[in-house]
């Protein structure tokens, strides 16, 4: 790999640092912790389902981020240091959730990714008991849903219904599917409601492929986006 691609992808990995990732590998250089990515020690999915498979058989998206690198080597030097932090930050599964726009709808779906968001909340939003009730919606879609898409509604997806308890009390909140494209901002800005008093807040990353997630305070989300150029919003 060009020396130079590769220290500017360490770089990145010592910013993210900085800004409390990766703190799982605390005693590790950067430069080994971009070596177990590529190697595959290390990885993320981005489908809520292959969170109850066996970790062996899982992605390898680091070997296949460094065969991007070798492969397409101008593009990457090129790539702003967003795109090169986020692409990084998708490997440390305890600070970003990542999933597929386009979802498998099933049974229980919302109550995995209620605990997927709960595990990159660095300790502030902890639900237990969690259950789900999943309906259908057809020909009029929910207001939320119409008014976050409008005429790309659909004429048919699911509601899901979350329960859970926080701080001793009970909430419920609703994610959305407009058939197969799943919808979660009302759910986030649910949880940004409960947690607020804790100086933390969920923000959507933004990227084309996936529904990205990560919890900053607002001083690190300023840093993030005035020293990186970061590309975030509060639900």
């Amino acid at each position: 790999m060009n020396p130079e691609l590769r220290k500017r992808f360490v770089n990145s990995i010592e910013y993210l640092r900085r800004m409390d990732f990766f703190k799982g590998y605390s005693d590790l250089t950067s430069d080994e912790i971009l070596d177990k990515i590529f190697n595959g020690e290390t990885d993320y999915d981005v489908d809520w389902f292959v969170e109850t498979w066996p970790k062996k058989e899982r992605g390898a998206r680091g070997r296949y981020l460094r065969e991007s690198l070798e492969e397409h080597e101008d593009y990457w030097m090129k790539a702003s240091d967003f795109d090169v932090d986020k692409k990084l930050s998708f490997f440390d599964v305890k600070r970003v959730f990542v999933e597929d726009v386009e979802v498998v709808i099933e049974k229980d779906m919302c109550e995995i990714l209620l605990r997927k968001l709960a595990r990159i909340s660095r300790g502030v939003f902890n639900p237990r008991y969690i259950g789900e009730e999943m309906l259908e919606w057809d020909e009029e879609p929910p207001p939320a849903l119409k008014a976050a898409l409008g005429k790309w509604c659909s004429y048919a997806g699911w509601i899901f219904k979350v329960f859970f308890e926080f701080r001793g009390k009970e909430h419920l909140m609703e994610f959305y599917s407009n058939r197969d494209y799943l919808y979660m901002d009302p759910a986030i800005k649910k949880i940004n409601e409960l947690i607020k008093d804790a100086g933390y807040q969920y923000y959507a990353i933004s990227d084309l492929d996936y529904t990205v997630y990560a919890v900053f305070s607002e001083g690190e989300a300023e840093k993030l986006e005035k020293e990186r150029g970061w590309k975030l919003y509060l639900p």
